[in-house]
């Protein structure tokens, strides 16, 4: 035999064997069981699940503020401890000190009534309607200064000081009320008096102006006349009197005007 046909013998050999293993391995049932019908089980499959689509609707975050749950504590308030109000010390009142540099100076009474040579004194004055034309009671402090021309006239000028400003007014009203009535040093039974001014002017707290006349009556044709201005002034708890009194009218009125207002300029 031929090396081609030894080829076909050994092919034809091949497809024999392999059609009895097909034969046998559908044929082979497993033990205890029932013939195989040839029925083969997939295999898993190994592709990846794709997740499904959900069918709910997404929630939207709220947009509303947080409620805020009022607190139920206790609805009594509490109670307050009232406190008694607090007193302020009151001050004492401040107290006005009297010096000299309030009086009136020589010049100063100079300058207000000219040429008539007014100087300062030493020599004590007084006034023609007694003590109580110069001071009030209750006097807390007291300064007096006394002035003169050396020749007819002469004066003076007293302060005092009182506790309070009402004292001060009270004083004032009893001098100038004693002033008015002028019941001492009463004239002889030679001269009368009248009353030529009783007026007031807007200076310090309270000024008052008053001015008596002594004249000799007709049996004593002789005698001479005289004049005695008053200016009492009330600034605070300070009352400041001139009293003067001289031969003849006196200090003209508006010389004795401007003399009352420069001291009543000095006063605190």
């Amino acid at each position: 035999m031929n090396t081609r046909g030894m080829r076909r013998v050994v092919a034809a050999a091949g497809l024999a064997v392999a059609s009895l293993g097909l034969v046998a391995c559908g044929n082979q049932t497993p033990a205890g069981g029932a013939p195989s019908q040839g029925v083969s089980t997939p295999a898993p499959s190994t592709a990846p699940t794709k997740p499904q689509p959900s069918t709910s609707m997404p929630i939207k975050p709220s947009t509303q503020p947080p409620t805020v749950t009022p607190s139920t504590g206790p609805t009594a308030s509490p109670t307050k401890t009232v406190q008694p109000p607090t007193v302020s010390p009151t001050r004492p009142p401040t107290v006005t000190r009297l010096a000299n540099a309030m009086l009136l100076t020589g010049k100063e009474v100079a300058a207000s009534d000219p040429k008539r040579g007014w100087t300062t004194t030493s020599a004590a004055s007084r006034s023609i309607c007694g003590k109580s034309a110069t001071q009030g009671n209750g006097v807390q402090g007291r300064l007096t200064r006394s002035f003169t021309n050396e020749l007819d006239a002469s004066g003076g000028q007293w302060l005092t000081r009182y506790q309070t400003p009402a004292a001060a007014k009270t004083a004032y009203e009893q001098i100038v009320a004693t002033i008015k009535s002028c019941k001492a040093f009463v004239p002889g039974e030679t001269h009368a008096r009248k009353l030529t001014e009783n007026r007031t002017l807007a200076v310090g707290d309270a000024t008052a102006i008053l001015r008596w006349y002594d004249y000799p009556k007709p049996n004593d044709p002789g005698s001479e006349d005289g004049g005695f201005p008053y200016a009492v002034t009330r600034k605070g708890t300070v009352v400041s009197v001139i009293a003067f009194g001289e031969m003849g009218k006196g200090i003209a009125p508006a010389h004795w005007e401007a003399l009352a207002q420069t001291a009543a300029a000095k006063l605190p």
